[in-house]
């Protein structure tokens, strides 16, 4: 059983997260059956491009998606590594969205993410003592399919948020679900 998913997962974005076309996948079970095959924390990992220059950086982290009704919410860290002149900077993608699931179990949303970069080249964001600084606001559309046996792909499409810089990247990325961290959905308000 498989099913397309948008996702607004988009602010993996500032690692550059890339979106494509949607794959041709077989239609599955009414979006209302798959609120809890699909709520849960996802280990993913896979790349971002760079639109213009085409260069490409690997990514990797965490998804936590989340359903309230027929809402479905996101938060994420993933890891990267940004280029810079005295070598590549450790920078963590951080965010969070919100979308549907539609009639063809497509999630569809959009994320808004921050990216918080290391100052030091070779040194990790979490290391303490470390400095670092924020990045520019990135603003996502994603796309996630789910698959047999928790997997998931995920495929964003990144731009700058109103007012930022950031070059425009396609991320695409692929994982499984983290077994026992299924949740059921959220009471409605």
């Amino acid at each position: 059983m498989q099913s397309r998913t948008h996702l607004i997962l988009g602010s993996l974005a500032a690692l550059g997260l890339a979106c494509g076309s949607e794959p041709d996948v077989a239609s599955g079970p009414p979006a209302a059956e798959l609120a809890l095959e699909v709520a849960g924390t996802y280990q993913v990992s896979g790349v971002t491009v760079e639109i213009d220059s085409l260069q490409e950086r690997y990514i990797a982290g965490t998804v936590i998606m989340t359903r309230s009704g027929s809402e479905y919410r996101s938060s994420f860290e993933l890891s990267t590594m940004l280029p810079s002149p005295d070598g590549p900077l450790h920078t963590q993608v951080i965010g969070t969205g919100e979308g549907e699931i539609d009639a063809d179990g497509v999630l569809r949303g959009a994320a808004r993410t921050q990216l918080v970069i290391g100052a030091v080249a070779g040194v990790p964001t979490q290391f303490p003592f470390v400095p670092r600084f924020v990045g520019p606001r990135i603003v996502s559309e994603t796309v996630i399919l789910f698959g047999e046996n928790g997997a998931i792909e995920i495929e964003i499409q990144t731009r700058a948020d109103e007012g930022e810089r950031y070059r425009a990247t396609r991320t695409t990325l692929a994982g499984t679900l983290v077994p026992g961290s299924e949740t059921a959905p959220a009471p409605m308000p």
